[in-house]
């Protein structure tokens, strides 16, 4: 495959807390080379989640995805040759799992990063194991859904999947990880405070649904810090959770510490 989702990036005031929230409930990995003044990253194999802190003047949450591709220069190209006004930055060198940010069509931000570059470290070049619980998709909202996955079909060669909707969701996958495209609208948000197109959350494949819930009662009750964010509480958590169940992904719903929207399933998209 010509490129896979290999990150994700979550800022928080309380980043390094984060980290251990996903280590203790889906099992995921911390690096065996640290950077604690930096980052958190965590992996569960293929995906690194990086929580990273949260800087002045930046919103904490679900920052921004990433893309390991078998060419960068074949990738910048096809961004152009797909709208010759997207723009890309090269990122600092002591940034070397992300060689480049780029933008696709609704200015949701990736990162790209080059396959056996030799610059990977850290989770990135370690993550290379299987687990039962890992993140098997990522939900993105766009005022355009079929100009959206026609661009990540694309430009990183990703698997389009025919599945049904009739809202014009698109589903586009690269063997493991599934990218879930939701149509933006103003309608959308009646009843709560409007969002733009942006990443909306992203959710695992786990072994068991009630296992999870299991493991996150008890996981609370050992560590009271380890408490996610309530949901559908009041008129507007009503609003705000009917929305975040739009996803055909998910079957239990939940957050992390900062907030994150993560769901649930025993199935993958590419299953059903």
């Amino acid at each position: 495959m010509f490129a896979k989702v290999n990150h994700l990036a979550i800022t928080s005031d309380n980043y390094a807390k984060n980290a251990r929230f996903y280590q203790a409930l889906f099992g995921m990995k911390a690096s065996n080379t640290q950077r604690p003044a930096r980052a958190c990253p965590v992996g569960d194999g293929q995906i690194g989640l990086n929580n990273i802190p949260r800087r002045e003047g930046r919103r904490s949450g679900l920052d921004h995805l990433g893309f390991e591709v078998e060419s960068i220069k074949l990738a910048l190209e096809r961004i152009r040759a797909f709208d010759a006004d997207m723009e890309y930055v090269q990122r600092p060198s002591h940034r070397p799992n992300a060689a480049f940010s780029c933008h696709d069509p609704d200015f949701i931000i990736f990162d790209l990063a080059e396959r056996d570059s030799g610059k990977a470290q850290d989770i990135f070049a370690e993550n290379d194991w299987e687990q039962p619980r890992y993140i098997n998709h990522v939900t993105l909202r766009s005022r355009n859904p079929e100009r959206s996955a026609q661009f990540y079909s694309d430009v990183f060669e990703l698997k389009r999947l025919n599945r049904p909707s009739e809202d014009n969701s698109q589903f586009l996958s690269d063997g493991r990880v599934t990218i879930v495209i939701l149509p933006w609208t103003m309608e959308n948000f009646v009843g709560h405070d409007p969002m733009p197109p942006m990443l909306d959350h992203f959710g695992f494949k786990v072994e068991s649904v009630e296992a999870l819930k299991h493991d996150m009662d008890d996981l609370i009750g050992q560590n009271p810090q380890m408490a996610t964010k309530p949901l559908g509480y009041g008129g507007e958590g009503e609003a705000r959770l009917a929305l975040f169940k739009q996803c055909p992904a998910g079957e239990f719903h939940l957050t992390d510490l900062e907030g994150v929207y993560i769901d649930v399933s025993e199935t993958d998209l590419t299953e059903v």
